[in-house]
């Protein structure tokens, strides 16, 4: 008697009809996020959401930097831009025509549909503030918007909103336009939601497109124009479908809903494991970057981290990041990662006394393009695809000069950059920077190059995994001697394997019509039994993890005619989410020849 295994379909996994499937991006993906957080009253630009951007060379004359803080309230949208720029230019007293563009100004624009569409539509709105002397709100002639038209700009359209713009220079005299050298300026974007077509914010959750350039000039005209920065790197002002997001709200990721069944621990073991890798970039404790010549130097090495920022450009020399690279490869393969989180240890802080120094919310980012321990700076250093969490630094709570090692332990949320990388196969890599607005508000943590007294200060991830429950179904068909093809008659054995994950599960299995009741059913572990009038095969259980259950149950075929016989199975765990899995079978099929096709040279 021959046996035809007709069917087997593994198990698609499906959410709770009322859960929206977590978001787990690739590691590689490319478009970049920005989470930004709502503010009941005014903004605290010390809390807000932040990402940074530059030209190659970034911090050194001739090139730019910018950090750009963003937030919302029920009045408005609020964008910041510190810009690092050592040569401001300005056009004196512009006419409504002049461009802009050709001087120092920042553009932002937005996708308020997140159509993505591939030219500007009338949800599509851009604003751009233009360098100018003197502080002043509402210099109308320094500014400009457009609103999308479908095919391209309307720079008519006249939209309701404010700006603030700032100039800061060194002590080399204030800028005239003549060549001094400067250190940057700030610039203010608040949009009314009016003015964007809407009565209010929009909710939490919902996304926008979003786009930054970064235009500069460092000479008198008609030299020193300089190539626009931009963030992302893809985009084009005229292209929607190449800005990045604006998501509101803090970052959104929930994990699924697994058993947990164990914790791995990732911490460097030596100064030379290079199971964790870090580095800092930017000044240091000591303020020696950006034009100070820290911008090109590699920290890969030390046994420090640092992380600070300002609003204030002329304070550049002081800003730091932090990166972090933690290798995977100690979480076992095929494992569900329920939460994670990485652990950073206190040393120190800026301000010589305690009452200088000051709180930094420090967020969390994911970096999807790579980077070298030992090569990486400044200057080179990746951009953040996404800031994913974020927590409130103190200063060191002890003694500076003597510290109490390891310091004070801070824990950050990574859970979802864990579990996108880990879904990806790559190593988890991370940085730290905060949105600081005030001077004295670096913060001084330990590397993984520390030395073996104080391995406890060492970076610490730790990553709890579990894994879904799994259901196969194949089907087995038995025909009759000599025959190919199944018919009325014919046997079919059903077969479920249910991998256990140390919780309660439930499989039901509705038989369609076609096929007779079950003959017999049988289970390997747990209670199986059957529901004729509902036509439902029920098993319940509770095997250990990663124990196999099998459930069978042969049928007969009951109806003649080519048909398909298709038959799909539920798993529902007490927790997480449901999978289903299904099967085919083919009655009667015919069979069809094709003719012999011969090709002769």
């Amino acid at each position: 008697m021959r046996k035809l295994v007709v069917v087997l379909l593994l198990a698609v996994l499906m959410p709770p009809s009322h859960v929206a499937p977590p978001v787990v991006r690739a590691q590689g993906e490319s478009v970049r996020r920005v989470n930004i957080p709502y503010f009941a009253h005014e903004v605290t630009w010390a809390q807000t959401a932040i990402f940074w951007f530059g030209q190659d060379e970034q911090g050194v004359p001739g090139k730019n930097y910018a950090d750009v803080r963003l937030a919302y309230t029920a009045e408005a949208l609020c964008v910041r831009a510190t810009v690092v720029d050592y040569y401001l230019w300005y056009k004196p007293d512009p006419a409504p025509t002049d461009e802009l563009t050709q001087y120092d100004a920042v553009a932002i624009y937005l996708d308020t549909g997140f159509d993505r569409a591939g030219t500007p539509q009338t949800d599509d709105y851009t604003f751009l503030i233009g360098a100018h002397h003197w502080p002043n709100e509402n210099a109308v002639q320094y500014r400009r918007q457009a609103r999308g038209t479908g095919a391209g700009w309307d720079t008519s359209w006249a939209g309701d909103w404010t700006d603030y713009e700032a100039m800061q220079w060194s002590n080399t005299g204030p800028n005239d336009n003549g060549g001094n050298i400067d250190y940057g300026w700030t610039a203010i974007f608040t949009i009314p939601w009016g003015t964007l077509g809407r009565s209010g914010p929009p909710s939490e959750e919902v996304r926008w497109g979003l786009g930054v350039r970064l235009y500069d000039r460092d000479d008198q005209p008609p030299a020193g124009y300089v190539a626009p920065g931009r963030w992302p790197g893809t985009v084009d002002p005229n292209s929607p479908d190449t800005w990045g997001e604006l998501h509101f709200g803090y970052a959104d990721y929930q994990p699924p809903s697994v058993a947990p069944q164990g914790t791995t621990t990732i911490r460097a073991t030596s100064p030379q494991d290079n199971t964790v890798e870090d580095a800092w970039m930017g000044g240091g404790g000591t303020c020696g970057g950006g034009h100070e010549g820290g911008s090109e130097t590699n920290h890969g090495g030390d046994t420090g981290l640092f992380v600070g920022t300002e609003t204030s450009p002329t304070h550049f020399p002081c800003f730091n990041k932090s990166y972090l690279r933690f290798s995977l490869a100690a979480i076992p393969p095929g494992k569900t990662v329920i939460s994670a989180s990485l652990a950073l240890h206190l040393w120190g802080h800026a301000g010589e006394t305690p009452d200088l120094a000051q709180p930094s919310w420090i967020h969390l980012f994911t970096i999807s393009d790579p980077w070298e321990e030992m090569t990486i700076h400044w200057n080179n250093a990746p951009l953040a695809r996404e800031n994913v969490s974020a927590i409130w630094v103190n200063p060191y709570s002890g003694d500076r000069a003597n510290p109490d090692w390891p310091g004070d332990p801070y824990v950050w949320d990574a859970t979802q950059a864990v579990a996108e990388a880990y879904a990806d196969g790559h190593p988890v890599s991370l940085a730290i920077y905060g949105s600081d607005s005030a001077q004295h508000s670096s913060k001084y943590l330990t590397s993984s190059e520390t030395d073996d007294w104080n391995a406890e200060g060492r970076p610490t991830l730790t990553v709890v995994w579990g894994q879904e429950p799994q259901l196969v179904k194949s089907v087995e068909a038995i025909p009759a001697p000599s025959e190919s093809v199944i018919k009325l008659g014919d046997t079919l054995t059903y077969t479920l394997q249910v991998l256990g994950s140390a919780q309660p599960l439930t499989v039901t299995d509705v038989l369609p019509a076609g096929i007779s009741h079950p003959l017999t059913y049988s289970s390997s572990d747990g209670s199986v039994g059957y529901e004729p009038a509902a036509r439902k095969l029920t098993w319940a259980g509770a095997p250990p993890t990663a124990q196999a259950v099998t459930i069978t149950y042969p049928v007969t075929v009951t109806q003649s005619g080519t048909y398909a016989i298709i038959n799909t199975a539920h798993l529902t765990p007490a927790e997480g989410s449901t999978a289903t899995a299904s099967s085919m079978v083919i009655v009667e099929a015919r069979q069809m020849f094709l003719p012999c096709v011969v090709k002769w040279r």
